[in-house]
């Protein structure tokens, strides 16, 4: 399993690790995959980058037998389009799923999705149990692919412990398509262009805050209070293979310290 990380780093160019294994795992994974259908994706045009991000990411687990994949969508409300206990995920899966996101969703519940997830993955896990020796030794893994929009910060952080306790590790992989453009200017000096203003990058967050018995209003970036522990913000798809890899590196760093 850890091959995968050269594997992606080497941009797909190691075959060898192709190869099936002739030994058993010490570990089994199970990887879900979430994407955001709701209407903020289509309106930050994030929605072509979300699919080259999900079939990247598909594509390397599947091929190095990483574990169970499963993908589901979320908006108001959850959806699994294919389960953990449905097979591979094959290119036939990949169009069955695609073809199930209308992006039309009015709202972002990711809340709703972790603990949803975190239902899923639970139920997941006793189904391994009752198939395999080696559950204990189960890691989950789930990517949350969306633009970074979410409410209820608090509740999140609570919901995001119990995923820790579980041994779930959530990854949430912001889609920043908004690019900021340059425009040649005379001299041969670049311009950057306002666009960079709709960037969650540059995205402020307004708290009330107590100040010697007075409210106050005040602003923080919108990262810097982000709930989740592990993120990476995307703005082309040129660069998942580098994130990836350093993310799934922090991933066996942790395992291997339990």
């Amino acid at each position: 399993m850890k091959k995968i990380i050269s594997y992606i780093a080497s941009d797909y160019t190691k075959d060898k690790i192709w190869l099936r294994r002739t030994r058993p795992s010490q570990r089994e994974y199970q990887v879900l995959i979430s994407i955001d259908n709701s209407r903020s994706m289509a309106e930050s045009h994030s929605v072509h980058l979300a699919y080259q991000t999900l079939a990247l990411i598909s594509k390397a687990l599947n091929r190095l037998e990483a574990g169970d994949i499963a993908i589901a969508k979320f908006g108001e409300t959850v959806d699994i389009l294919h389960g953990f206990d449905e097979g591979p995920f094959t290119d036939q899966s990949g169009i069955k799923v695609m073809s199930a996101f209308r992006f039309d969703q009015k709202a972002t519940n990711v809340l709703s999705l972790v603990e949803t997830s975190l239902k899923v993955l639970e139920n997941a896990r006793e189904k391994r149990s009752m198939s395999s020796a080696t559950v204990a030794d189960l890691w989950q893994l789930q990517f949350i692919i969306s633009d970074g929009m979410c409410q209820d910060h608090e509740r999140l952080h609570t919901v995001l412990r119990k995923a820790e306790e579980q041994r779930v590790m959530i990854v949430f992989v912001i889609i920043d398509s908004l690019h900021s453009t340059v425009d040649n200017a005379p001299g041969g000096k670049g311009v950057q262009s306002d666009s960079q203003q709709g960037s969650i990058l540059t995205m402020d967050k307004a708290e009330f805050k107590n100040v010697d018995g007075r409210m106050e209003l005040q602003l923080k970036k919108y990262l810097d209070c982000f709930p989740f522990k592990y993120y990476l913000v995307l703005r082309n798809v040129e660069a998942l293979p580098e994130v990836l890899a350093s993310t799934l590196k922090q991933f066996f760093e942790r395992i291997s310290e339990e």
